[in-house]
């Protein structure tokens, strides 16, 4: 006779069907997911990720610590006084006969004119007078090293005599003495009278060259600078770099690049499969590099030469 299941049993059978169906459930996923992490690899390592070699012109720069010369005037108070500075304590154009300064004693007034136009700097950094181009252009030496500027402070008294600022004249020719890294390219501009510049970064600009003192791998250049802003007589030293010659080339992602065998190369794409190649070049800012010899532009490379090896590969 059939046994019926009891009253019992049957929660516990219903128990171990729905385990077993969650188990079978979980059991088909993995194996989904195992299945497609394996097709994904495969198709991954046969459709890898291409850089397109860039076509890319820069222009070689070398740094240089300048020397800066102007003409200026000291400004001295005519009486013993509070100064006063109608125009604040930062640097302003002015124009002649303006008032820079005023010095103030109980009733008393005194007031200080520009004799010129020019920029009036409320300040000094102790070297007025003492910077002069007959010091700093004999010899291949040193070039000196310029002191900051010591700002005045409005109210700040001052006795008969004694400097409450200075001025320099405009217009005038900014000149600069600098030394200057010689190769080819900087021996044809010289010799046109004209170097190519940029101040702190800024753009390139046309400078015009006064005196040479050629010293063989380098030389003592005298410049006239095209501009002269009211921010220069913060400081009579400047960083210049000077334009050498252009580099052509073509680029990529720093992650194309690997190293073997104490040199750099690239997983290039020819022929349907991955080759490596040497290449020469140089890092650019933005995780970028420069190859300049190896690859020409449109060549694909890999992206991440660190997964690459000499293998087929499918583009599509």
């Amino acid at each position: 006779m059939e046994r019926v299941a009891t009253a019992k049993e049957q929660p516990a059978r219903k128990h171990i069907w729905r385990w077993g169906y969650w188990g079978l459930l979980v059991a088909i996923l993995t194996g989904s997911v195992a299945a497609y992490a394996g097709w994904w690899s495969n198709f991954r390592a046969y459709r890898p990720e291409f850089s397109t070699a860039e076509p890319l012109t820069i222009q070689e720069k070398a740094p240089s610590r300048s020397v800066l010369l102007w003409s200026e005037s000291v400004l001295e108070s005519p009486m013993d006084g509070a100064v006063h500075y109608p125009f604040g304590v930062e640097p302003v154009r002015v124009a002649k006969g303006e008032v820079v300064a005023e010095v103030l004693s109980g009733s008393q007034k005194a007031i200080v004119r520009a004799q010129q136009s020019g920029y009036f700097i409320p300040g000094l950094d102790g070297l007025e007078g003492k910077w002069s181009f007959s010091d700093i252009w004999p010899g291949d030496g040193e070039l000196p090293a310029g002191s900051s500027l010591r700002p005045k402070v409005e109210g700040t008294r001052v006795g008969r005599g004694k400097a409450i600022g200075k001025l320099v004249p405009q217009p005038q020719e900014l000149r600069a003495i600098a030394y200057i890294e010689m190769d080819e390219s900087v021996r044809r501009q010289i010799g046109k009278g004209v170097i190519l510049f940029s101040i702190e970064g800024e753009r390139p600009q046309r400078a015009r060259i006064r005196a040479v003192h050629d010293f063989g791998p380098k030389a003592k250049v005298y410049l006239t600078l095209p501009i002269f802003p009211v921010s220069i007589p913060f400081s009579r030293n400047k960083k210049i770099e000077f334009f050498h010659g252009e580099k052509k080339g073509v680029v990529l992602p720093e992650s194309a690049l690997l190293q073997k065998a104490g040199a750099m190369g690239v997983y290039a794409f020819a022929s349907g499969k991955l080759e490596y190649r040497s290449v020469v070049g140089q890092p650019l800012p933005g995780g970028r590099f420069l190859v300049t010899n190896g690859l020409k532009a449109g060549d694909l490379v890999l992206s991440r030469a660190s997964a690459g090896a000499e293998r087929k590969v499918l583009l599509w």
